[in-house]
């Protein structure tokens, strides 16, 4: 438990946007996992998993291949994607309110819906950036394609989440005078597909020296289909409570999922086990 939550970045948003750069300045990429309460919950990533698993085998399995495998096999995938990401940032009130009742020490919440923009915004004005688009729904990507141009920025590629990503075609369109930054929105709670094919294609990656942010949903609220609570509600933490209502099909089972915090609490916290 404590080795999976020692890997969250646990300073600003500045600092991690510096990281990022910085890691991929260093290393040629630069892959980025986004942790919330209801994943480590869902994927029981506090559970012990000695099991080894050889990533290759997951770079090409779209969501119809991934609800084939046993499910033990898909969460010991996903905690090794975790704990071999470059940086993993935390997200959500849960999740900071575990971390600081185990270490002591505040969380930032480092959201994809707001640290996404603002570390675009940030690249945007100091580099050459160029992004590729890979995930959600046709029309969905689309939306987001137009949306982030008419903010000014340069979108190279885009292909849905429902077949594989076409390497030749995103080789085609990278830039070598820019920062080229891939923004991947396929995963669900129950099968964390990005993180997972992240990991197993960091050869591609790394050639053609990709900024990776697994975003999950966050198009979905750039182009509207997913409303941002009232500043209010963020402020008190409950934004994910309001989402419970205005959309129960696609978030009452990650509230479920979150739930496990009150074992978790007992189990690692007061009983102190591993």
């Amino acid at each position: 438990m404590r080795s999976l939550l020692k890997k969250l970045f646990t300073w600003t948003a500045d600092q991690a946007i510096a990281k990022i750069l910085e890691t991929q300045a260093k290393k040629g990429f630069c892959i980025v996992d986004y942790l919330y309460f209801a994943q480590i919950g869902g994927q029981r990533l506090f559970d012990r998993h000695q099991a080894k698993i050889d990533s290759a085998w997951f770079k090409n399995l779209l969501l119809p291949d991934y609800k084939k495998i046993d499910i033990r096999v898909t969460r010991i995938a996903y905690r090794n994607a975790i704990q071999h990401a470059d940086l993993v940032l935390p997200d959500g009130i849960a999740l900071q309110i575990f971390y600081f009742l185990g270490f002591h020490k505040r969380l930032p919440n480092l959201n994809g819906t707001d640290f996404c923009p603002k570390f675009l915004a940030h690249v945007q004005q100091h580099h050459k950036m160029n992004l590729v688009l890979y995930g959600t729904y046709p029309d969905l990507l689309a939306q987001t394609k137009i949306y982030l141009e008419k903010k000014g920025y340069a979108v190279s590629y885009t292909q849905d989440g429902y077949s594989n990503l076409d390497r030749k075609q995103v080789e085609k369109h990278i830039d070598p005078k820019a920062i080229n930054v891939l923004l991947v929105a396929r995963s669900n709670i129950d099968f964390p597909i990005q993180e997972i094919r992240s990991e197993a294609n960091q050869e591609m990656i790394s050639k053609h020296k990709l900024i990776v942010l697994n975003q999950w949903g966050t198009f979905d609220f750039r182009v509207g289909k997913q409303k941002r609570a009232p500043e209010l509600v963020r402020w008190l933490k409950c934004e994910r409570l309001r989402r419970v209502f205005s959309d129960p099909h696609r978030n009452v089972k990650k509230i479920r999922y979150t739930l496990f915090f009150f074992k978790y609490i007992f189990y690692y916290l007061l009983l102190k086990k591993e």
